[in-house]
């Protein structure tokens, strides 16, 4: 069976920029890219004319920018995955907009391999955990909004399937690759999934992923 195209939108209000990465993406192969839209505004209009699987997102655009765009998608779009494209290298930057809802963040200076790899990750498993995005998780910054009292507490409230899981989905294995790890069916396991989503307060894989690293799961 041939498999589908990931359909892809783009925002960002360089039209250079856009072309380069919609020749990159199409030209690797298993791509699409349905549109384009110079800002946050013209984004959202997009959206709602066009069921794309993946939103590479540029943060610093006129009229509205990724950071404003990127809640109403979670909220208006939660299926579509957003991977972050920024000059913006900062800890703190990073951990917020993963917890906005944000499936991945790629500064703009990677190689274009990565964000065909980006893509491809954040359509199969969810997410895109970079070495960059996982050391400003382990900085452990204040104030985010996936807290818990105790590394104990939290061992507490997961029990060992649910944390077994919750490993294998940071490892970005796929729902089908876990249940045959597990010996599970795909559909346990997206039950383990949901569990997880509800104790830990996560809004997505994303979120669990920020959660398992912050308290030293993985």
């Amino acid at each position: 069976m041939e498999t589908p195209l990931i359909k892809v939108g783009l925002a960002d209000d360089h039209e250079l920029m856009r072309a380069g990465l919609a020749q990159i993406l199409e030209a690797s192969g298993g791509i699409k890219v349905l549109f384009e839209a110079s800002n946050g505004v013209e984004l959202l209009e997009q959206l709602e004319q066009h069921k794309v699987d993946v939103v590479l997102l540029d943060l610093e655009m006129p009229q509205m920018d990724g950071r404003d765009a990127l809640p109403q998608i979670v909220s208006n779009h939660p299926d579509v995955k957003v991977l972050i494209l920024s000059m913006h290298d900062s800890n703190a930057f990073i951990v917020k907009m993963m917890e906005l809802g944000a499936s991945g963040y790629l500064l703009k200076d990677m190689p274009p391999s990565e964000v065909v790899k980006a893509t491809h990750s954040v359509m199969n498993d969810g997410l895109y955990f970079n070495a960059k995005v996982s050391r400003a998780l382990l900085a452990g910054l204040p104030g985010s909004k996936i807290q818990i009292e105790s590394k104990d507490h939290v061992r507490d409230a997961l029990n060992q399937r649910e944390l077994e899981v919750l490993r294998h989905i940071c490892n970005e294995l796929t729902t089908a690759e876990i249940a045959e790890k597990m010996f599970l069916s795909p559909k346990t396991i997206e039950g383990y999934r949901k569990q997880l989503l509800e104790k830990t307060g996560a809004k997505n894989v994303a979120g669990l992923a920020i959660f398992a690293v912050r308290h030293n799961l993985i």
